[in-house]
């Protein structure tokens, strides 16, 4: 199991256009599409209410997994399209959860 980090800047046009509800209604459709990724076990969708940058941490079964979505349409809708420049993207080896214990 693999957990991801991926934070970015939204484009100006994308954070000009935003407004609560917009954010509430674009943010309930991809839960409902997440919820559909091949291995993607949870994903936890974070702004910063300053800037508006946007970010989440993802749980997945493999690296594999991961590296198909970074590839689908999905992910290029719902970040390198309203991204401004690279998203910030990190990720690591999960070594223990509270619902599986330790995993080392």
């Amino acid at each position: 199991m693999i957990v991801s980090v991926i934070v970015f800047a939204l484009k100006d046009e994308v954070r000009e256009a935003m407004d609560q509800e917009a954010v509430k209604n674009h943010l309930e459709n991809l839960v409902e599409e997440y919820k559909q990724v091949p291995g993607l076990k949870e994903k936890t969708f974070f702004m910063n209410p300053e800037n508006l940058d946007q970010g989440a941490v993802l749980v997945w079964e493999s690296q594999e997994l991961l590296d198909q979505y970074l590839e689908s349409d999905l992910y290029k809708t719902a970040v390198t399209d309203i991204c401004q420049g690279e998203p910030r993207f990190e990720t690591y080896p999960v070594t223990a959860t509270l619902k599986d214990g330790v995993l080392l």
